[in-house]
Protein backbone atom coordinates (compact mmCIF):
# COMPACT_ATOMS: atom_id res chain seq x y z
CA UNK A 1 0.00 0.00 0.00
CA UNK A 2 1.08 3.59 -0.92
CA UNK A 3 0.36 6.25 1.63
CA UNK A 4 -0.03 10.26 1.06
CA UNK A 5 0.19 11.51 4.30
CA UNK A 6 -0.37 15.31 4.26
CA UNK A 7 1.53 16.50 7.30
CA UNK A 8 0.54 19.87 9.83
CA UNK A 9 3.36 19.40 12.17
CA UNK A 10 6.09 16.90 13.36
CA UNK A 11 3.84 16.71 17.05
CA UNK A 12 0.63 14.99 14.79
CA UNK A 13 2.74 13.28 12.74
CA UNK A 14 4.64 11.58 15.76
CA UNK A 15 0.97 10.55 16.78
CA UNK A 16 -0.06 9.00 13.43
CA UNK A 17 3.00 7.12 12.51
CA UNK A 18 2.35 4.23 15.34
CA UNK A 19 -0.87 3.14 14.68
CA UNK A 20 -0.75 3.39 10.67
CA UNK A 21 2.13 1.59 10.73
CA UNK A 22 1.04 -1.24 13.20
CA UNK A 23 -2.45 -1.32 11.10
CA UNK A 24 -0.31 -1.20 7.71
CA UNK A 25 3.86 -2.43 7.96
CA UNK A 26 4.07 -2.47 4.94
CA UNK A 27 3.15 0.57 3.83
CA UNK A 28 5.16 3.19 1.85
CA UNK A 29 4.44 6.28 3.53
CA UNK A 30 5.45 9.58 1.76
CA UNK A 31 4.93 13.06 3.45
CA UNK A 32 3.32 15.97 2.10
CA UNK A 33 3.40 19.56 3.93
CA UNK A 34 1.24 21.62 2.60
CA UNK A 35 0.09 24.22 5.21
CA UNK A 36 -1.00 28.29 3.50
CA UNK A 37 -3.06 28.31 7.11
CA UNK A 38 -0.27 28.41 9.11
CA UNK A 39 0.55 31.58 10.32
CA UNK A 40 2.58 34.27 10.84
CA UNK A 41 5.37 33.53 9.18
CA UNK A 42 8.08 32.50 11.84
CA UNK A 43 5.29 30.10 12.96
CA UNK A 44 5.50 28.53 9.75
CA UNK A 45 8.73 27.87 9.46
CA UNK A 46 9.28 26.72 12.78
CA UNK A 47 6.67 24.23 11.91
CA UNK A 48 8.80 22.96 8.76
CA UNK A 49 11.89 23.12 10.41
CA UNK A 50 10.56 20.69 13.64
CA UNK A 51 9.35 18.17 10.94
CA UNK A 52 12.74 18.38 9.14
CA UNK A 53 13.91 17.96 12.83
CA UNK A 54 11.71 14.66 13.21
CA UNK A 55 12.52 13.28 9.95
CA UNK A 56 16.57 13.01 10.82
CA UNK A 57 15.43 10.22 13.58
CA UNK A 58 13.00 8.90 11.65
CA UNK A 59 13.30 9.44 8.01
CA UNK A 60 10.51 9.04 5.17
CA UNK A 61 10.00 10.87 1.87
CA UNK A 62 9.00 14.58 2.03
CA UNK A 63 7.03 16.90 -0.62
CA UNK A 64 7.57 20.08 0.77
CA UNK A 65 4.85 22.66 -1.14
CA UNK A 66 6.46 25.52 -0.26
CA UNK A 67 3.41 28.15 -0.36
CA UNK A 68 3.14 30.53 2.77
CA UNK A 69 -0.29 31.63 1.79
CA UNK A 70 -1.24 34.17 3.92
CA UNK A 71 -3.10 36.04 1.05
CA UNK A 72 -4.80 33.23 -0.35
CA UNK A 73 -5.99 31.73 2.99
CA UNK A 74 -7.43 34.98 3.79
CA UNK A 75 -9.07 35.19 0.61
CA UNK A 76 -10.83 32.30 0.39
CA UNK A 77 -12.50 33.28 4.08
CA UNK A 78 -14.04 35.75 2.24
CA UNK A 79 -13.95 37.54 5.36
CA UNK A 80 -15.84 34.92 7.47
CA UNK A 81 -13.21 34.23 10.19
CA UNK A 82 -15.21 32.36 12.64
CA UNK A 83 -15.04 28.79 13.60
CA UNK A 84 -15.95 26.37 12.38
CA UNK A 85 -16.09 28.10 8.62
CA UNK A 86 -12.66 28.70 8.46
CA UNK A 87 -11.57 24.83 9.74
CA UNK A 88 -13.97 23.82 6.63
CA UNK A 89 -12.07 26.08 4.34
CA UNK A 90 -8.23 24.69 6.03
CA UNK A 91 -9.27 21.26 5.76
CA UNK A 92 -10.85 21.44 2.18
CA UNK A 93 -7.61 23.27 0.37
CA UNK A 94 -5.42 21.03 2.47
CA UNK A 95 -6.76 17.81 1.44
CA UNK A 96 -8.00 18.60 -1.77
CA UNK A 97 -4.07 19.57 -2.51
CA UNK A 98 -3.01 16.42 -1.37
CA UNK A 99 -5.37 14.08 -3.29
CA UNK A 100 -4.41 16.53 -6.47
CA UNK A 101 -1.22 14.76 -5.28
CA UNK A 102 -2.03 11.38 -4.88
CA UNK A 103 -2.24 9.93 -8.02
CA UNK A 104 0.81 7.12 -7.76
CA UNK A 105 -0.93 6.31 -4.36
CA UNK A 106 -2.89 4.31 -2.91
CA UNK A 107 -4.84 6.52 -0.54
CA UNK A 108 -4.24 10.03 1.31
CA UNK A 109 -4.52 11.19 4.54
CA UNK A 110 -3.47 13.65 7.44
CA UNK A 111 -2.12 14.01 10.34
CA UNK A 112 -4.44 16.19 11.82
CA UNK A 113 -6.36 13.22 12.21
CA UNK A 114 -4.23 12.70 15.28
CA UNK A 115 -5.01 16.27 16.57
CA UNK A 116 -7.52 17.10 19.54
CA UNK A 117 -8.06 21.25 18.27
CA UNK A 118 -9.16 19.68 15.26
CA UNK A 119 -13.23 18.80 14.51
CA UNK A 120 -12.74 15.24 13.41
CA UNK A 121 -16.20 15.31 12.11
CA UNK A 122 -15.58 17.82 9.95
CA UNK A 123 -12.43 16.55 8.95
CA UNK A 124 -13.45 12.85 8.45
CA UNK A 125 -16.40 14.89 6.19
CA UNK A 126 -14.02 16.85 4.31
CA UNK A 127 -11.76 14.19 3.55
CA UNK A 128 -14.73 11.95 2.32
CA UNK A 129 -16.08 14.84 0.09
CA UNK A 130 -12.84 15.53 -1.56
CA UNK A 131 -12.11 11.73 -2.67
CA UNK A 132 -15.94 11.38 -3.70
CA UNK A 133 -14.91 14.75 -6.24
CA UNK A 134 -11.35 13.22 -7.04
CA UNK A 135 -11.58 9.66 -6.91
CA UNK A 136 -8.91 9.21 -4.82
CA UNK A 137 -9.36 6.61 -1.27
CA UNK A 138 -9.15 9.02 1.95
CA UNK A 139 -7.85 6.85 5.24
CA UNK A 140 -9.40 8.16 8.21
CA UNK A 141 -8.31 7.19 11.88
CA UNK A 142 -8.82 8.68 14.98
CA UNK A 143 -5.31 9.15 16.06
CA UNK A 144 -6.23 11.47 19.03
CA UNK A 145 -5.37 9.05 21.64
CA UNK A 146 -1.84 8.14 20.63
CA UNK A 147 0.88 9.02 22.49
CA UNK A 148 4.31 9.35 21.22
CA UNK A 149 7.66 7.71 22.47
CA UNK A 150 8.65 10.82 24.72
CA UNK A 151 12.39 10.60 22.96
CA UNK A 152 10.28 11.28 19.54
CA UNK A 153 9.76 14.43 20.42
CA UNK A 154 12.45 15.45 22.35
CA UNK A 155 13.95 18.71 21.60
CA UNK A 156 11.14 19.34 18.82
CA UNK A 157 9.28 22.29 18.46
CA UNK A 158 5.49 22.14 19.60
CA UNK A 159 3.33 24.48 19.01
CA UNK A 160 0.77 25.98 21.10
CA UNK A 161 -2.16 26.77 18.81
CA UNK A 162 -3.98 25.22 15.50
CA UNK A 163 -2.08 27.40 12.98
CA UNK A 164 -4.32 30.12 11.26
CA UNK A 165 -4.12 33.69 12.88
CA UNK A 166 -7.69 33.68 14.13
CA UNK A 167 -7.13 30.37 16.01
CA UNK A 168 -4.31 31.99 18.02
CA UNK A 169 -6.74 35.23 18.48
CA UNK A 170 -9.46 32.54 20.16
CA UNK A 171 -7.34 30.61 22.05
CA UNK A 172 -5.15 33.89 24.16
CA UNK A 173 -7.88 36.43 23.40
CA UNK A 174 -8.86 36.17 27.19
CA UNK A 175 -5.31 35.52 29.21
CA UNK A 176 -3.17 37.81 30.44
CA UNK A 177 -0.12 35.63 28.78
CA UNK A 178 2.28 38.68 27.51
CA UNK A 179 0.89 41.21 29.37
CA UNK A 180 2.79 43.63 31.23
CA UNK A 181 1.04 43.79 34.37
CA UNK A 182 -1.36 41.12 33.73
CA UNK A 183 -3.88 43.40 32.35
CA UNK A 184 -5.07 44.59 29.45
CA UNK A 185 -5.85 48.36 29.38
CA UNK A 186 -7.62 49.39 26.11
CA UNK A 187 -8.29 53.34 25.29
CA UNK A 188 -11.55 54.26 24.06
Amino acid sequence: MKLLLHVCCANCLAKTLPPLRDEFPAAEIHLWWFNPNIHPLIEYRRRLKALRVYLERDPLPLTVVNDYGLENFCAALNGDFSAPRRCAVCYQTRLQTAAEAADDFDFFATTLMASREQSQTLLRETGDRVAAATGKKFLYRDCRATEPAAKELNGIYRQTYCGCVFSEADRYRHTSLHLYGGELKVKS
